[in-house]
């Protein structure tokens, strides 16, 4: 990755999760924010609350983050969530051009806290892991399932920056 290291991630996570257990029928999302960029100065992580992903981006044709403050610029949207598999809907953060973090604990695994990344590459969209956990079998299938579905509707409308 390329904003930050593992340790500022490790941190983000514990500021931005406060919950470690959860019905898995219902995708949840707990905290969202910005990776916020600026000549000179190293980039930085900041929790929104106006920042709802799984709302926005399922009521709109297409991704806003909103303004970044004077002399920001926004390089990455980031989620605290239930599980690691993208929503239907969240191709459209990346159609914006903005890469989607994810990050979710598992409670499979001691409550470890798993790390992807949906992204453009090379002009593709790709979902991967950054984490120290992987994916499962089952992940791999579910999130394969997702770029498959979100392929005919990426690129329908416009990135917006």
């Amino acid at each position: 990755m390329k904003h930050g290291n593992s340790r500022v991630w490790l941190a983000c996570v514990l500021l931005i999760m406060g919950r470690s257990s959860l019905a898995a029928a219902e995708l949840q999302e707990f905290r969202c924010g910005k990776t916020l960029a600026k000549d000179g100065v190293q980039p930085q992580l900041v929790v929104d609350d106006k920042l709802h992903v799984l709302q926005q981006t399922r009521l709109g044709d297409q991704f806003d983050p909103g303004p970044p403050p004077a002399g920001y610029r926004i390089t990455s949207i980031f989620c605290a969530r239930s599980e690691i598999v993208p929503a239907p809907d969240d191709y459209k953060v990346v159609e914006a051009g903005y890469p989607l973090t994810l990050f979710a604990r598992d409670p499979k695994d001691r409550g470890q806290t798993r790390i992807a990344v949906l992204e453009l590459d090379g002009g593709q969209l790709r979902m991967r892991s950054v984490g120290q956990l992987g994916f499962t079998p089952e992940m791999t299938q579910r999130i394969q399932t997702f770029l498959d579905s979100s392929l005919p509707r990426f690129g329908k409308v416009g990135p917006t920056r």
